[in-house]
């Protein structure tokens, strides 16, 4: 039996490289804010969850735009490198100010 197996296409890179930037970003700037609370292991997943749904949202819409012909679809790669730059910028920006004691 031949199974129909889908061929792994270049353009899933940036999906996956800006999905990965922003969930580290975000999971990073968080738990450094957590790091110095009594309840960090509560508090960390509490703030970084609502904030990481519109980076799955947005990878997942992008790769169904990706697989299947959808037109008038939104810019979701756009959306995915949006979050990804500011919270990098974010995050080294109040890096100082975070993890001072």
């Amino acid at each position: 039996m031949i199974y129909d197996v889908p061929v792994l296409t270049p353009g899933i890179i940036p999906i996956v490289a800006l999905g990965t930037l922003g969930i580290a970003a975000v999971g990073t700037l968080f738990a450094a804010v957590s790091a110095q609370t009594r309840a960090r292991e509560v508090l960390a997943p509490l703030l970084t969850f609502p904030l990481v749904i519109p980076v799955i949202i947005s990878a997942v819409k992008a790769t169904e735009a990706l697989v299947q012909s959808v037109t008038n679809d939104a810019p979701w790669l756009g959306l995915l490198a949006a979050f990804a730059i500011i919270y990098v910028s974010v995050g080294a920006l109040t890096f100082q100010y975070v993890v001072e004691d």
